[in-house]
C-alpha cells in the first residue's frame, strides 16, 4: 500500500466541519490562555505614592538626612545660615509628603516666594536632587516611586534656581 492510496476525499461539507472544528479549537485555547494570564495578575491598582515611599515616616526620615547633608556640604552650606532647621524640617517633609500625594496639609509659601532671595544656584539644585535620589535610594523606596516623585518636583527647579 502507497502513501497515495490512503488519500481521504473531502467533501465541502466536511471541509467546512473540519476548519469549524480547527478555528473553534483555536479561539478556546487563546481564551484559555488570556484567562489563565488574567487570574495569576495582581489587580492594576497601586498604592499612593507616598504610601510606596514609605509612608509619612519615611519621607520625614528622607527629607531629614537630605536636608542634615545639604546644610553641611560646602557647596551649599551657605543657604543654610541662619536658618531654623528644626522648621525647614518640617516644612520640607509636609510639602514633600503633600507632593506624593499623602495626607500633609502643606501651607508654607510656594517655592518661588520662599526661595526668592537665596540666589540658589543650578548646581546648588543638582546637589540636593542628587542627595534626595540617595537618601530614597537608602530607604529602599521603589525605583519606579523614586522616579515618580523626583519628576512631580522637577518643576520647582524654575521657581527655586536664579542664578545659572
Amino acid at each position: 500500500m502507497k502513501l497515495s492510496d490512503l488519500r481521504i476525499q473531502l467533501t465541502p461539507e466536511r471541509k467546512r466541519n473540519l476548519i469549524t472544528l480547527v478555528v473553534g479549537l483555536t479561539i478556546s485555547w487563546t481564551l484559555a490562555s488570556l484567562m489563565a494570564c488574567a487570574s495569576s495578575t495582581k489587580p492594576s491598582t497601586s498604592a499612593p505614592l507616598y504610601q510606596q515611599l514609605g509612608g509619612v515616616a519615611s519621607i520625614t526620615q528622607i527629607t531629614d538626612r537630605t536636608l542634615d547633608r545639604v546644610s553641611t556640604d560646602p557647596r551649599t552650606q551657605r543657604t543654610f545660615a541662619n536658618i531654623k532647621m528644626k522648621a525647614l524640617k518640617e516644612s520640607v517633609a509636609t510639602y514633600v509628603c503633600k507632593v506624593a500625594d499623602g495626607p500633609c496639609v502643606y501651607e508654607g509659601e510656594t517655592m518661588r516666594n520662599s526661595h526668592a532671595d537665596l540666589g540658589i544656584t543650578g548646581a546648588e539644585f543638582d546637589l540636593m536632587v542628587e542627595v534626595l535620589r540617595d537618601e530614597i535610594n537608602r530607604a529602599q523606596a521603589p525605583t519606579g516611586a523614586k522616579n515618580e516623585l523626583l519628576k512631580r518636583l522637577a518643576p520647582t527647579r524654575r521657581d527655586i534656581v536664579k542664578n545659572s
